[in-house]
């Protein structure tokens, strides 16, 4: 991965992953700290947090194709190591009785829709999640898209255990 880098486009961070393979994250100049003015090398704090990512993913028995996986774990990476603060938002999802996550994989339910998130941080009785599912609806008005960051209270994950995770970007 020595030949790795992240920079920016058009205002939003991306990761060359050599000559053959440019990836476009989710995170425009907005959500970002610091955005790459130029080639910024992934350095070994980046592989290492992609790696243990990988490894928890891995483990869920979630059924992601190679692609996926990548995709995922370069827009988890890149959240984790460059996205600004996110407030907590917990009052959009339910609060589940028999409540954690499952090699990081967790199910947030509201009266709209289910989605699935991975969690980034894990704070006291906080989490700051990534959206894997294609979308979640908050409310009336207001959407999460796939990669979108969430903080929200322990007590609204589902562990997302391997017999349900066939459902993971549905």
């Amino acid at each position: 991965m020595s030949d790795w880098y992240w920079f920016s486009e058009n205002r939003q961070l991306m990761l060359s992953m050599g000559e053959e393979w440019q990836c476009t994250t989710a995170y425009g100049q907005q959500q970002i700290i610091d955005l790459p003015k130029s080639q910024q090398l992934f350095n070994l704090s980046d592989m290492e947090c992609y790696l243990l990512l990988a490894e928890h993913l891995v483990a869920s028995g979630g059924q992601f194709s190679d692609a996926q996986l990548t995709h995922i774990l370069i827009n988890a990476t890149a959240a984790t190591m460059f996205h600004k603060p996110v407030s907590p938002k917990s009052w959009f999802l339910d609060e589940i009785e028999s409540f954690g996550f499952h090699h990081r994989l967790a199910r947030v339910v509201n009266k709209f829709n289910t989605g699935v998130v991975l969690v980034l941080t894990d704070e006291h009785n906080l989490a700051t999640c990534m959206l894997i599912s294609s979308k979640l609806q908050l409310n009336e008005n207001k959407f999460l898209r796939q990669f979108d960051l969430i903080k929200l209270a322990k007590n609204r994950l589902e562990p997302l255990l391997a017999e349900t995770s066939s459902q993971l970007t549905a």
